[in-house]
């Protein structure tokens, strides 16, 4: 993988630019991941995606242990996110589905939510949104960037 090059001014919306190009660049590699996985080099391929975050925590105001941390969260959140989502991809169709295990008494009768499941997840919006949470209290109270929502 290469160099993972952050886009925007907050240092929250700078990390999750981060984490978004890391998850597209392992989704486009999936054949190449599985090789360098199985030549023990998986962490050397990490180090260009840890760099950047690591200077992005930094400039944030963490350090030491707290901004190693933030790197490391970052990280496994969105590997993780990963393998969920590509064994969502790969399994074979659910019957019943999502959409048909969910009703108003099942969503403590909230109608718009018990709809909500029906429909197909927008699995960048949800890595978006699963990993600003984590970001914004990594960062809270080191900075400018507290508060920001990226």
């Amino acid at each position: 993988m290469g160099t993972l090059r952050p886009a925007g001014w907050a240092p929250a919306a700078r990390i999750l630019s981060v984490a978004r190009g890391l998850r597209r660049e392992l989704r486009a590699r999936p054949h190449l991941i599985a090789m360098v996985h199985e030549r023990g080099l998986t962490e050397r391929m990490f180090l260009p995606a840890q760099r950047a975050l690591v200077h992005e925590v930094y400039a944030a105001g963490l350090r030491g242990a707290r901004a190693a941390d933030a790197v490391r969260a970052v990280q496994f959140h969105t590997v993780g996110f990963l393998l969920v989502e590509r064994n969502r991809e790969r399994s074979p169709v659910q019957s019943p589905g999502e959409g048909d295990l969910w009703g108003e008494s099942t969503a403590g009768g909230d109608p718009a939510l018990a709809r909500a499941p029906a429909r197909p997840a927008d699995p960048g919006r949800l890595f978006a949104t699963s990993l600003r949470a984590p970001v914004d209290g990594l960062l809270a109270g080191s900075g400018p960037s507290e508060g920001d929502r990226g």
